[in-house]
């Protein structure tokens, strides 16, 4: 944990030191008076319902698992965000594993299974996204060589979950195989978590979540098209509708990158290298990437302490130090 903390902060540093570096200061200031607050609410809006809606989504992820009601659902999400902005190593989706598993009474390896199935979709979402950028706007060379990788690590991934699923008699032969050196109690926990984790999957093969999980994925990324969209309208950004497509396609890129809390530093420059193909300046884009991260981060920051304080979350709990699976292996474990 510490060691993805000390990369994370040298990371987000230097990428904000770049998005900083040779910014005019008066021109800077001149965006933020001239922005329009009033923009900014349905800003919130629609970056709030995209969170909701991600939500809803994995009501059908976890389905295989256990029918689960919106509240519950919502709350883990909302605390899961907020621990990414406020703690490092994005230790929130082991935390939202962890919240729907304790007020559920589900298995939280197998509630974290539906989590990467969730990743894989997202990531398919961006890549279609990516593609069309790419027919649509001169950017960058990197920005194909990042689709071709997405794709490859994306259906790499996809086709392993699968197999996972597909040939659980064959994936425990070999687990066991594996964990035949360790003592037997520490084996039989982790193969309990590895075969709970494999449950969870069951929505991989599950035809009929097909369809809700895509429209409610085009929901999510819409919103999230949306939120910049209107924060390009509240600065008065001088770009085209379609930026805020691209703009989101290099922001998510962005986000994969180990950084601070938050994702400080690599969010900034994502938004000065995607407005940058627009023909925008640097002072302007930073402007634009400070007011749009508020309204990424205070809303669901907000919603996921309100949350936390009702279910009672420990600091310890949210900071990744308790369990998050029947094995004994906590977040931070886990993340290693």
């Amino acid at each position: 944990m510490k060691r993805k903390l000390v990369v994370g902060v040298v990371a987000s540093a230097a990428f904000l030191y770049l998005a900083v570096r040779g910014i005019d200061t008066d021109a800077f200031a001149a965006v933020f008076r001239r922005t329009n607050v009033w923009w900014l609410i349905p800003a919130v809006f629609f970056t709030m319902l995209g969170h909701y809606t991600r939500a809803w989504r994995w009501k059908f992820m976890m389905a295989p698992v256990k029918t689960v009601t919106i509240g519950p659902l919502w709350s883990a999400t909302a605390i899961a965000f907020m621990v990414n902005n406020l703690f490092p190593a994005r230790i929130g989706e082991f935390v939202r594993a962890y919240v729907i598993g304790k007020h559920e009474g589900v298995s939280k390896s197998a509630a974290f299974a539906t989590i990467v199935y969730e990743r894989v979709v997202d990531v398919f979402m961006l890549i279609v996204l990516l593609c069309y950028c790419l027919l649509t706007t001169e950017g960058p060379d990197w920005l194909a060589r990042s689709a071709l990788a997405l794709i490859v690590f994306n259906v790499v991934l996809l086709a392993t979950l699968y197999a996972m699923i597909r040939r659980r008699a064959t994936f425990n032969a070999l687990l066991a195989r594996a964990l035949r050196p360790l003592p037997p109690r520490v084996a039989e926990r982790a193969g309990h978590a590895a075969d709970a984790f494999v449950e969870g999957l069951g929505v991989v093969t599950d035809a009929r979540a097909l369809v809700p999980i895509v429209v409610l994925s085009v929901g999510v990324w819409g919103s999230a098209v949306l939120g910049v969209h209107f924060c390009v309208l509240a600065m008065d950004v001088a770009v085209p509708a379609a930026a805020s497509l691209f703009l989101i396609a290099v922001i998510s890129l962005g986000s994969m990158i180990p950084s601070a809390p938050a994702f400080v530093g690599t969010l900034q420059y994502a938004c000065v290298v995607g407005l940058a193909v627009y023909g925008v300046d640097k002072s302007t884009a930073l402007a634009f990437s400070t007011v749009y991260h508020a309204t990424q981060f205070f809303p669901i920051t907000a919603a996921g302490g309100y949350y936390a304080w009702r279910s009672s979350l420990r600091l310890a709990e949210v900071s990744g130090r308790s369990t998050l699976n029947e094995s004994g292996s906590g977040p931070a474990e886990l993340a290693k």
